[in-house]
């Protein structure tokens, strides 16, 4: 009994205290290189919209940007939260649904306030073949900072805390991309973004027990 005594002695002795917020300055650590990347591959291999400046006056626009920077922000709760074992982001996934639920009701309203000529391109528009596959792209340096900062942590559902990564960077992919998109319908914003956006969560989900197992 004495010998377990000393073991137990001789691992706790040294020990410190984790700080507070140790696991959101990590994370924060991780991401500002990832957004960065981001930005950088946005503006430098697509560039900003060339009417940037009247389209900010366009209130598509920004609920178009503020979509993806919800449910980014959203994605990070979760994101810490499956950092940890047997971590289950239920709120995040509800919130995200009541995120997208709000933009698809905006996106219903812009159709009926608008002439059935113009459904095409508040839908599709000219880029709806290639929009997911940017976000795609846009999204993979911050989802690498997601795998480095999850390794550091102790997940234990793997699939779930990769779909999670996968889906915080695509946000974040998103919302990056958003600055660079010229179309402003909201329903194209609830289709394609939230397609790439998904995509990116099943690539973290298929990559997660490969890349996370400890």
């Amino acid at each position: 009994m004495a010998k377990t005594d000393d073991l137990i002695d001789s691992l706790a002795r040294g020990l410190q205290p984790v700080r507070p917020h140790a696991l959101l300055r990590l994370l924060t650590k991780a991401l500002l290189p990832g957004v960065l990347l981001s930005g950088a591959f946005i503006l430098f291999l697509h560039g900003l919209r060339p009417d940037i400046i009247s389209a900010m006056s366009l209130p598509a626009f920004w609920v178009k940007s503020f979509y993806p920077l919800a449910l980014a922000i959203n994605g990070i709760c979760a994101v810490l939260i499956v950092s940890r074992p047997g971590g289950l982001p239920k709120s995040a996934g509800l919130a995200s649904i009541g995120i997208y639920m709000l933009l698809a009701m905006l996106g219903l309203w812009q159709l009926h306030a608008s002439p059935a000529m113009d459904y095409p391109n508040l839908i599709f528009g000219v880029s709806y073949w290639f929009c997911p596959l940017i976000i795609v792209a846009s999204a993979a340096p911050v989802f690498a900072a997601n795998i480095w900062f999850l390794r550091r942590c102790a997940p234990t559902r793997y699939r779930l805390a990769g779909f999670t990564a996968g889906m915080m960077a695509g946000a974040i992919g998103a919302w990056t991309y958003s600055w660079a998109c010229i179309e402003n319908g909201l329903p194209f914003v609830a289709l394609w973004y939230s397609l790439g956006i998904v995509l990116c969560g099943l690539i973290g989900m298929a990559l997660g027990p490969r890349l996370l197992r400890w």
